[in-house]
This record gives C-alpha cells, structure tokens and sequence, in this order.
C-alpha cells in the first residue's frame, strides 16, 4: 500500500493565498514527480479576490517602505512583480507596468452647501498601516516578537533577528513617502488635474522605482497559473479545524445512592476525571475517514478535508480561526487583526490619461478639515480612485460580497474628485463599492508558523500593502511549507 500523500491546505483566496499556492505548488511540482507529489488545495468561500485583494488600487513602490521593517520585503516583492510579470506577460494579463507617481498639494476647493459640511475627520489608532513583519510567539510569552526579513537571493526568503524597535502606525491609506527634498515641477506636469488649485506638485516616484497592477486580474491570472501546477480549489467556508490528535479533559459525574451529597467535599469524592486518551474524540472520525493526518478541516457543506499543513491567509477574516479547535492555543492578543473599511470609485473619464498615479493632498476644504485621495489610471481606460478610511473600523461582514458601502463616503469621494479634476467630471460612475483592508492593531502583519504546532501558518494583516507584498509573503510561507524554512 502506497503512503498517503502530504496534503496542505490553504484557507483564504486573495493575493496572499494565491501567491502562497502558486509558489508552493510550482516548487512541489519542481521537486516531486506528479504520482508522489503533496497535495495542494485552495479554500475561498465566495471567489477568488472577492475582498480587498480585488478592490484596490494595486499601486507598488520599491522605496515607500524604505526605513521600515518591511523595507527589504518590499523591495523584493517589488521586483518580483516585475519577474512575474515578465514570465506570464503580465502587461496584457493583469496590466503591469510603471508608471510615474505624483503628490499634489490643492488648497483651494469650490464650498459645498451648508447642510453638508463636514467636522474634521479624526483617524482613528486602528487607521493603521502594515510596515513590518510579526512572528507569532508563543502564548507563555508576554508579547509577540517582531521580525525583519532579508533575501540572500531570488526567492531566498531568511529570517534573521528579533527587533526591539516597532514601527509606528500611520493611517489607513497609503504613507507617501517624505517629499520635503523632492524637487518640484510644473503642475502643467500633470494637465489633467485642475492645475489653478494645484499649490505644489512634486514626482515622488518614476518609472524604475513605482508601477501598478489591476488587482483582480493579477490574483485570478496567478491562481490560474497554480493550477496549472496541480493546485486544486474548493469553494467552501471553514467552520472547525479538528485537531486529530487533541482529546479534551471529560469530567463523570456518578451518583452513589447510598451517599449523601450535601456539602461541597462530599459532591468532589463522586466528580471522577476521566483520562481523555480513553475518550471518543474526533480521532475516531479521523480512523473512519482513513486517514492519520493531524487535522481535519469540516467545512459548511458537509465536505471533510484532511490535512498535514494549514496556512490561513483570509484577510480580514484571519481571526475565525480563533474559534477553531487546532488553533486553540493561538490568542487573539497574538493577531489583533480586523477589517477597516474604505472606499472607492471606479471612473471612466472623457479621455485617456497617462500612466500617472497621483496622491492629492487637499488642505482646508469644508468636507473634512483635510482630505487625501489617491488617483490611479489603469490601462484599459479605466481609472481608480480612493480616499482615506472614511469609517471606523468594523468587523467585516461574514459574507464579502454582502453590500457594506456608505453613501455618504462615496457621494463625497465623488464630489471631491469631481472638484480637483475637469477630465474626472463624469455623469456616468460606478461607485458605492468597499472593502476591508486587513489591518494589524500594531501595524504589523502576520507572517508566522504557530509554535508547537504539526503544521499551521497564519499569513495576513498587510493593510494596504498586501497587493505589494503579497508575493514575496506567499513565497515566503511557501519556503516554510516545503522546505520548513524561511
């Protein structure tokens, strides 16, 4: 009888989970012959990119994290986009390409009428952005430990130290990096604007060191490639992870007729504790199945899913595996992770638009005291626009696709763009769309095996950078599945 093969599961498919199984499946298949190879499969309870990994901007920097805990990831995983887009022709499949990156500063805004005025907007601590690495310690510990990681080559992820120094956190949009020694330019630089507000405009980026993705398009076409691999998906939502080998403690309570209980001591004599190694337990579900793998995933309709290795990379929802048997021992203190919601629209403006991402820093308007929006064209003619978290955070729908958008925030977003550009006046938007950006309470992502586990990995909590991040991370936790290190 042939060993059974290695199965590993991957729960969650948006970017980091797609870039976990494609990297983890193209290795496996390099390394075993299909008859002997581990099995990978892909959970994802509605469709892939359904959250955050496919409404966002997709904007990448090399440099924005420089000076951060994640500043080699990014420049890494940045390049790695480039690799990636270069061997499956990114350009055409997902809309890879550089692009030149502006900051501009408008102080000047048509008044909106009274009744919609606006107070400041306060962000909020959890408005947090991801800028470094976490590895989860253990529970005895008094608190999780921070990690920097290096390449020592393409696709040689090595973790190195512990750092004392955690970064701080920033708010829930994108931190454009300091422009103080930035020259400036003209604002004709960038005529689609409304180049009489523009007070300063600055390139903070170029062509060699910030390029853009269509998110949805980038984690489908990746996922495509997996398969290509042997991956196998499953559409299914997660509600146990049995731990096969787990019994819980059973206390028997026999009642002796002829004694009494009516103190306290006497009703202890008759509680006997039963050892749990003589229990029923899902062990006995595990024999039944014909399997001694050590975990069994039960999913919502029924199907169950044995396991050697689970990585939860399901983003906002990173924390229903808190409820899960063989996570037990990982505490929500360890991945304080919850989902911020935020807001965009997508514009189909009157003419094309050069590839030019702009961050429109708008200062003193009657909307919120100050507003920033971000202003991605894409190649097909479409443009992205989003603003900072407009709500507080909130804990994500247990559907993704369920509708959790604000009119308010959107009919202001629409109102602002309509405001710093004439090419972005449009009758016809589609808008009303949000999403939850996984956003660590430290500011820090999740990348990390669960100590003393058999095989189970967390990798979530990239806030606005998962889309940049996202490869080298799946790369990386590939290197832990395959390899077991990193």
């Amino acid at each position: 009888m042939e060993p059974e093969r290695e199965t590993i599961v991957i729960v969650g498919a948006g970017i980091v989970g797609v870039a976990t199984a494609y990297f983890t499946a193209k290795k496996l298949a390099k390394k075993y012959p299909a008859e002997t190879r581990p099995q990978v499969i892909l959970l994802e309870q509605c469709e892939p990119g359904c959250s955050a990994s496919g409404k966002s901007g997709g904007f990448l920097a090399r440099h924005w994290s420089d000076g951060t805990d994640t500043e080699q990831l990014a420049q890494f995983s940045y390049d790695l986009h480039a690799k990636l887009a270069l061997e499956h022709n990114g350009s055409e499949r997902w809309g890879y390409r550089p692009l030149n990156t502006f900051c501009a500063e408008i102080d000047r805004i048509p008044v909106m009428p009274a009744k919609q005025h606006k107070s400041a907007h306060q962000r909020t601590e959890a408005e947090s952005v991801v800028t470094s690495i976490e590895v989860i310690a253990p529970r005895a510990h008094s608190s999780s430990s921070v990690t920097t990681m290096e390449y020592s080559g393409p696709g040689t992820p090595v973790t190195l130290f512990d750092s004392e120094n955690q970064q701080t956190s920033t708010h829930g949009s994108i931190s454009v990096p300091d422009v103080g020694g930035v020259k400036e330019v003209a604002p004709e630089a960038v005529p689609w604007l409304k180049t009489s507000l523009v007070n300063k405009l600055r390139q903070v980026g170029d062509t060699t060191s910030t390029a853009q993705v269509d998110p949805l398009k980038f984690t489908r076409s990746l996922l495509a490639e997996a398969k290509g691999y042997g991956l196998k998906s499953i559409r299914g939502k997660v509600i146990d992870v049995a731990d096969t080998g787990y019994r819980q403690p059973i206390i028997e309570l026999s009642i002796d007729k002829g004694a009494g209980i009516g103190t306290l001591g006497e009703l202890s004599d008759v509680l006997n504790y039963v050892d749990p190694s003589n229990a029923e337990s899902i062990s006995a579900k595990s024999k039944r199945l014909g399997t001694t793998k050590p975990y069994i995933l039960l999913l919502d309709q029924g199907q169950d899913i044995p396991a050697d290795k689970i990585v939860v990379a399901c983003g906002a929802w990173a924390t229903s595996c808190l409820r899960w048997e063989a996570f037990r021992d990982v505490s929500a203190s360890q991945i304080p992770i919850q989902g911020l919601r935020v807001h965009y629209l997508l514009a189909k403006p009157k003419e094309q638009i050069p590839a030019q991402a702009v961050f429109a820093e708008i200062n003193g308007t009657v909307y919120s005291g100050e507003d920033a929006i971000e202003i991605y064209p894409r190649p097909d003619g479409s443009v992205f626009i989003c603003g900072e978290a407009l709500d507080d955070p909130e804990m994500p729908p247990h559907n993704p696709f369920e509708p959790v958008y604000s009119k308010r925030a959107t009919g202001r977003l629409k109102q602002i763009v309509n405001d710093v550009s004439s090419t972005l006046s449009f009758d016809m938007i589609q808008y009303g769309l949000a999403c939850h950006l996984p956003v660590h309470a430290k500011g820090i992502p999740v990348i990390s095996k669960v100590p003393s586990s058999k095989g189970l990995y967390i990798a979530a909590g990239h806030g606005c950078w998962g889309i940049l991040n996202g490869p080298a991370t799946g790369l990386a936790i590939s290197e832990l599945l395959v390899d077991d290190e990193c």
